[in-house]
């Protein structure tokens, strides 16, 4: 790993920081290239991801770095990396301060908890750039805020506070500064005791594509009945009825 993202591991709990501070975390194709593979590779025997950004949590794309590697590939980098998160099995949890800003903000609609502090700024400019929005946006943030709002923030580009992150579901918590990775560390914890099969397959089917509700009641009906009959399952119940 470079010295541009921290990575650390305990308990079950993967922690993904990144390290540009000097450009407010900026993203460059190298940075995308290293995320992808740890999204991708390190989350194999952990329950939770924490990803973080110190005091900004990420300016975007490093406009430099994006001119001289523009994404024009499948493969390219930036492209990677939203299939590596996209598709993370395990819960991701984002801990916000400072400035969320392009992808900074469309990666948090693929997270499964979001914390952030009152200074926090959120902004998808992909207008201002002339370019569309990425990272699926299009489809999940009208899905999230309804289409008026959601035209606000992509067709105007215009920055938005944590408040109105959080009246809109972008994030579950404002958090004070000295308690945000507490908050997301705590939220790690509780995920990290939890067991590991269930709670794979339980992220896997609140991420499957909308189907008929009858479909949905079959597929959860099969997975259960085969996981109520694993030794994971007979344990955790026999130890609520030892309680």
């Amino acid at each position: 790993m470079s010295e541009l993202i921290e990575l650390t591991k305990e308990n079950s709990i993967l922690s993904v920081t990144l390290n540009r501070r000097d450009k407010k975390n900026a993203l460059t194709a190298a940075m995308y290239t290293e995320l992808a593979s740890i999204f991708r590779d390190q989350i194999a025997d952990t329950n939770a991801v924490i990803f973080a950004g110190g005091t900004d949590f990420t300016a975007g794309n490093d406009l430099e770095d994006f001119l001289d590697n523009p994404p024009t590939v499948e493969d390219a980098p930036v492209f990677e990396f939203m299939r590596a998160l996209s598709t993370c099995p395990v819960p991701v949890i984002a801990a916000v301060d400072g400035v969320a800003v392009g992808i900074g903000t469309t990666l948090l609609l693929h997270c499964d908890f979001v914390y952030a502090t009152a200074k926090s700024l959120f902004m998808m400019p992909f207008i201002n750039l002339a370019v569309v929005p990425e990272f699926g946006s299009s489809l999940l943030l009208p899905q999230r805020v309804g289409h008026v709002k959601a035209a606000e923030m992509l067709l105007l580009g215009e920055r938005f506070d944590a408040q109105v992150a959080l009246e809109y579901g972008i994030i579950n918590q404002i958090c004070e500064p000295d308690q945000l990775i507490a908050t997301a560390q705590d939220t790690a914890e509780k995920l990290a005791s939890k067991p590991r099969a269930a709670l794979l397959q339980s992220k896997a089917l609140m991420c499957r594509d909308n189907e008929p509700l009858a479909q949905r009641i079959d597929v959860e009906s099969k997975l259960f009945s085969e996981m109520v009959a694993a030794p994971e399952a007979q344990a955790a119940i026999e130890k609520i009825l030892k309680r």
